[in-house]
C-alpha cells in the first residue's frame, strides 16, 4: 500500500535523475521516501540499476570496433607490403641492368635511396601502427639525407654537408612544432613547447650561418653574417614573446607587432649597409614626397617612409584599441 504524499508518475519521472544523480537532494528524499511504501516504484528503480544489458551492448560495440580496427590495421599493412613489393621490382631491373653494362653498383643506390624517400611516405604509414605521423617523418629525413649522400658520393663531391644542413633545418621548422607537441617533455616544459621550438630553430639557424661560414673560408664572413643574422632574428623574437608572454587584449599585441614590422622593415637594410660597408646612413632621410620621379633611391625611401607611416599609425590604433577593450571589460 502506498501512503506517499506524491503519486507514482511524478516519482517515476524523477527515477531516471534519481538513478544518474542528476537531482537535487530534495528530490532525492521525495524519492527515498516515496520508495520505502511503494513496491511498484522500488521495482521500477530495481530496473533501472539493472545495467547488465547496456553493459552487454556496450561490450559487443566495443568487440565489434576492435574486430575492425585489427580488420582494417590487416588491410591496410597488406597493402603496405604489397606497395613495397612492386617498389622492390624497379630495384632489381635496375640492379640487373647496372651489372649488366658493368657498372657495378653506382648509379644503382640512386634508385634505390629516391624509391626509400618515396616509401617513407607511402609504405610507413600503412605498415607503421603506432606514432605513425613520427615515424613517417623520422622515415622521410633519413631517406631524404641518404638520397643527398648517394648523390654526392655517385657526382664525386663534397657537398653533402652543405645541403644537409639546411635541408634538416627546412624539415625541422616544418616537422619540430608537431614533434615537440606529441613526444613526453618533463613536467616543467610542457607549457613551453612554443618556446622550444623557437629555440631548436633559432639554434639550427646558427648551425646553418656556422657551416657555411666553415664551407666559405671567408675571412670578413663572420663580421657580417652573425651581426645580420643575430639583428634578423630581434624582430621574430620580440613578436614571438609579446604574443605568447604578454597578458594584454589580442589587438594590443596585434598593435605592438605592426610597430615592430614596420620599424624592422624601415631600418634593417640600413643595418645591413652599416656592416657591408662600414656607413650609417638612414634611408628614409632621402624621402621627398614631392619629387617621386628624382631617381631610385627617392623612391625607395618614399616608399620606406610610407610604410613606416602606415605601420606606425595603424599599431598606434590597434594597440588604443586593445586597451579601451580590456578598461571596458573591467568596468563590466
Amino acid at each position: 500500500m502506498n501512503n506517499s504524499k506524491y503519486n507514482c508518475e511524478l516519482i517515476q519521472d524523477l527515477l531516471p535523475l534519481y538513478q544518474d544523480r542528476a537531482c537535487s537532494n530534495t528530490s532525492r528524499s521525495i524519492v527515498d521516501e516515496h520508495i520505502a511504501d511503494c513496491d511498484t516504484c522500488k521495482a521500477m528503480l530495481t530496473t533501472l540499476q539493472n545495467t547488465s544489458v547496456d553493459d552487454y551492448l556496450i561490450s559487443e560495440k566495443n568487440s565489434v570496433l576492435k574486430k575492425h580496427s585489427k580488420k582494417e590495421m590487416k588491410r591496410t599493412a597488406f597493402i603496405g607490403i604489397f606497395t613495397a613489393s612492386i617498389l622492390m621490382i624497379p630495384v632489381i631491373v635496375c640492379l640487373i641492368c647496372n651489372l649488366a653494362i658493368g657498372h657495378g653498383l653506382d648509379w644503382f643506390f640512386i634508385v634505390l635511396t629516391s624509391l626509400l624517400v618515396f616509401a617513407s611516405v607511402t609504405v610507413v604509414p600503412m605498415v607503421v601502427r603506432r606514432n605513425t605521423i613520427l615515424w613517417t617523418m623520422a622515415a622521410f629525413t633519413v631517406s631524404l639525407l641518404l638520397l643527398l649522400m648517394t648523390c654526392c658520393i655517385y657526382t664525386g663531391g663534397d657537398w653533402f654537408f652543405i645541403v644537409s644542413i639546411p635541408t634538416l633545418f627546412g624539415l625541422s621548422v616544418i616537422f619540430m612544432p608537431y614533434i615537440i607537441c606529441h613526444i613526453p617533455l618533463p613536467k616543467f616544459l610542457q607549457n613551453k613547447k612554443a618556446l622550444l621550438t623557437m629555440l631548436w630553430d633559432t639554434a639550427w639557424l646558427y648551425i646553418l650561418i656556422l657551416e657555411c661560414g666553415i664551407y666559405t673560408s671567408y675571412a670578413p664572413y663572420w663580421d657580417i653574417a652573425l651581426p645580420i643574422t643575430t639583428f634578423s632574428l630581434i624582430a621574430p623574437w620580440i613578436m614571438f614573446l609579446c604574443i605568447r608572454y604578454l597578458r594584454v587584449h589580442p589587438l594590443t599585441k596585434v598593435g605592438i607587432c605592426t610597430l615592430i614590422c614596420g620599424i624592422f622593415t624601415t631600418f634593417t637594410n640600413d643595418f645591413v649597409q652599416y656592416v657591408l660597408h662600414g656607413s650609417f646612413h638612414i634611408r628614409i632621410s632621402d624621402a621627398n614626397f614631392l619629387k617621386w620621379g628624382a631617381g631610385y633611391e627617392v623612391v625607395d625611401a618614399n616608399i620606406t617612409l610610407t610604410i613606416f607611416i602606415v605601420s606606425v599609425v595603424i599599431g598606434i590604433i590597434l594597440i588604443a584599441a586593445g586597451i579601451m577593450s580590456s578598461r571596458s571589460k573591467k568596468e563590466q
